[in-house]
């Protein structure tokens, strides 16, 4: 009796877990937006293969992308302030990783202190946590795959973010942002409110240790045995953990799923071409399909992220099926990473006030 209550009630909480993972948010498609976003993303790409530079090409979409993704939807009256702090933080972010990317010591320190740091801006709520996540999310990247000089990286990765930054804001032009809206303090007050709760705040201060520490800890794993795309375990693990372990379950679970769908998608287009301009293509496509479809769900933005930072990574360095195993392996390492940091790493704080707060 007692052993059927117990798999009545595992059943119970996994439905709750699914329904509250694949809950979608009803809404119309915001075209603009939509369309400022694939142009954020995709542009420097084309501009990078018609330069004959695609690396940088890269670079450059990978700001405007990120400084896109930062900014809220029309209904923010402050979403240029959100864009202007991820591009800053973005370009910084990028010179820090070339900087470091030479010495495993440095990347290790470097990943630990920024990504602590950055994890803060969660104060600020909904907003703050996703441009914590983005300007984390680059340098991550950007250290992965540095190659290029430092001064042509951060200038590409500057110039893509501000265009990206631009075309965001003139896609909202005239729209007028909801009356209930909450109107960002400021970033003054948000510093300090960030730099209050790291002395009083024990939620946030586990939360900024934990997280610094498991990304920088993926870090140092993959470096040393020098896996392929090895930030992967590095992005992975910084995007599922939250401040509470219910919320880094979720987020597991929609990281997980998301991810394994972006990647048959990406790897069904990879099939069928190596021709970097088709594969600009198929990343347009699918930054609109993302900026679309971003507010709906986080399994979905994380869907469609997903073969957008393939494709786009596929059009300067073609590996055929290779770039897609890898990415499926080094999710899963990921996912394994972070939900063991959530349960054996300063564990959920009792009552935190930070764990609706998720990007």
């Amino acid at each position: 009796m007692q052993r059927t209550s117990e798999v009545a009630e595992v059943q119970r909480m996994t439905n709750d877990l699914a329904g509250e993972a694949f809950h979608v948010v009803d809404g119309d498609i915001d075209w603009p937006i939509a369309t400022a976003g694939m142009l954020a993303t995709a542009t420097p790409l084309f501009v990078g293969l018609v330069a004959g530079n695609a690396q940088l090409g890269l670079f450059a979409a990978l700001g405007g992308m990120n400084v896109a993704l930062a900014m809220p939807g029309a209904k923010v009256s402050d979403r240029w302030i959100w864009g202007v702090l991820a591009l800053v933080g973005s370009t910084a972010a990028v010179a820090l990783g070339v900087l470091t990317h030479p010495s495993v010591v440095a990347c290790v320190a470097a990943t630990f202190i920024w990504v602590a740091l950055w994890s803060t801006l969660r104060v600020a709520g909904k907003h703050g946590a996703l441009t914590g996540f983005v300007v984390s999310a680059v340098f991550v990247v950007t250290n992965g795959i540095s190659s290029a000089p430092l001064g042509q990286e951060v200038a590409c990765l500057a110039v893509g973010g501000a265009f990206g930054l631009i075309v965001m804001v003139l896609a909202v032009l005239g729209s007028k942002p909801a009356e209930t809206e909450t109107t960002w303090p400021g970033l003054s007050t948000t510093l300090s409110q960030a730099r209050s709760g790291l002395l009083d705040d024990q939620s946030l201060r586990h939360h900024a240790l934990r997280i610094g520490l498991t990304t920088a800890l993926a870090v140092l794993a993959y470096r040393l045995i020098d896996l392929p795309y090895g930030y992967w375990v590095a992005l992975t693990a910084l995007a599922i953990l939250q401040p509470g372990a219910h919320t880094s379950r979720v987020r597991a679970l929609q990281r997980g799923s998301g991810s394994f769908i972006g990647i048959l998608a990406a790897t069904a287009v990879v099939l069928v071409t190596a021709n970097p301009w088709w594969l600009a293509a198929a990343t347009a496509l699918t930054a609109f399909s993302l900026f679309a479809l971003r507010e709906r769900n986080y399994h979905w933005l994380v869907m469609l992220l997903t073969p957008t930072v393939l494709l786009m990574i596929s059009t300067t360095n073609y590996s055929e099926l290779s770039i897609c195993a890898y990415r499926i392996l080094n999710t899963a390492l990921g996912i394994a990473l972070a939900l063991v940091a959530t349960f054996f790493v300063w564990g959920e704080t009792p009552n935190s006030k930070l764990g609706s707060r998720s990007p």
